[in-house]
């Protein structure tokens, strides 16, 4: 913000770390109020409620979230308090579903037995960890799929089918030339994002305290 950032993207792709408060705190930075997270217990029962403080957050400009299919835990925390709050597009493929709390028990033979006792959840309650993968996960407002890496070279050149064959005796080696590298794929994902950015109102100017 001292450099004059107006509109931000928020790249949580592959980001697996963190614990529950920790992406409360992230979520915070951008949204001022209202619910961010909870956590669950038996019987789908509510444990703790995280609220946004308003003294913690200290951007108000337009964001981006870019999510994939390796964000997880607290970066799910992000995403979701993002979409429920309708702070800003979320951006990319459905996110991993995870987030629990588990405690081990001990049996009487030695054995243990590893319980999840907390699920993470948005701040309307929703696990990030489901049944299944179909109802696990936080899903983008605007999906768009990772562009596939450029294909394999040819085959041929893989295998050596292309080297000459001994009895032909009239060939000749042709000249080695340098292979240009093949250009990286395109990051849709992040062309996507700034696409929305673009129309989308600048942060408003820092007042001096």
């Amino acid at each position: 913000m001292k450099q004059g950032a107006q509109k931000i993207v928020v790249d949580l792709r592959s980001v697996a770390g963190g614990d529950i408060q920790e992406g409360v705190t992230v979520a915070n930075f951008f949204i001022r109020d209202g619910q961010i997270a909870k956590t669950i217990g038996r019987e789908q029962k509510v444990l703790k409620s995280f609220e946004a403080d308003p003294k913690t957050a200290i951007f108000n400009g337009s964001v981006v979230v870019l999510i994939d299919s390796g964000t997880a835990g607290a970066a799910e925390v992000v995403a979701s308090a993002f979409l429920e709050n309708k702070r800003g597009d979320v951006v990319g493929e459905k996110s991993f579903g995870a987030g629990a709390e588990q405690e081990l028990f001990t049996l009487k033979d030695g054995d243990g037995l590893l319980l999840t006792t907390v699920k993470w959840a948005s701040g309307s309650g929703k696990a990030f960890l489901g049944e299944d993968r179909n109802h696990s996960g936080v899903a983008p407002s605007v999906e768009v799929k990772r562009a596939e890496s450029q294909g394999a070279g040819d085959v041929e050149d893989l295998t050596g089918n292309d080297e000459e064959k001994p009895n032909q005796p009239n060939n000749k080696p042709a000249p080695s030339e340098p292979i240009a590298p093949k250009p990286a794929p395109e990051d849709t994902q992040m062309k996507k994002a700034i696409e929305l950015l673009r129309d989308k109102p600048a942060a408003p100017a820092q007042r001096a305290a």
